[in-house]
């Protein structure tokens, strides 16, 4: 129960914006998205890492028919996920919803269900990790 509260009050948290980016982006309208991490947070005041400083490097590969492939690089050592994910638009919020197949270790999550939630903001894409003090972790769409 208490996973849930923290994972809703994650995305009120983050759907307070009066922005309306979300709009100017479509997902996967141009087909398949490379999204990589671009930043991680910690919970300590200015405990930010980005680029090669990150504790590791990775990247999601999501796919228009309802796939994903995720890939993790840690110390040299390459660790992959496969999985299927669904789209959500809740008002303004839109996020993606992955369910693993594979590589379940690589699951940055609270839910502890074998599923991982990414809140997509200003085309950004953020886990949810942090509200159970994960890092937090931010991902930028590449060309």
């Amino acid at each position: 129960m208490r996973t849930i509260v923290i994972i809703l009050s994650f995305f009120v948290l983050f759907s307070c914006n009066s922005n309306s980016d979300v709009e100017e982006y479509i997902p996967l309208e141009g087909g398949i998205e490379r999204w990589e991490l671009v930043r991680m947070t910690g919970s300590l005041i200015n405990s930010e890492t980005t680029g090669d400083e990150m504790s590791w490097q990775e990247y999601y590969l999501i796919n228009p028919d309802g796939s994903f492939f995720k890939s993790r690089q840690r110390d040299g050592v390459i660790t992959q996920a496969t999985g299927t994910h669904i789209l959500i638009q809740e008002g303004q919020q839109v996020y993606f919803e992955l369910t693993y197949l594979t590589g379940e270790e690589l699951i940055a999550s609270c839910l502890g269900n074998g599923k991982e939630i990414l809140s997509l903001r200003n085309q950004v894409l953020f886990g949810s990790w942090n509200a159970c003090d994960g890092p937090g972790l931010e991902y930028r769409l590449v060309d």
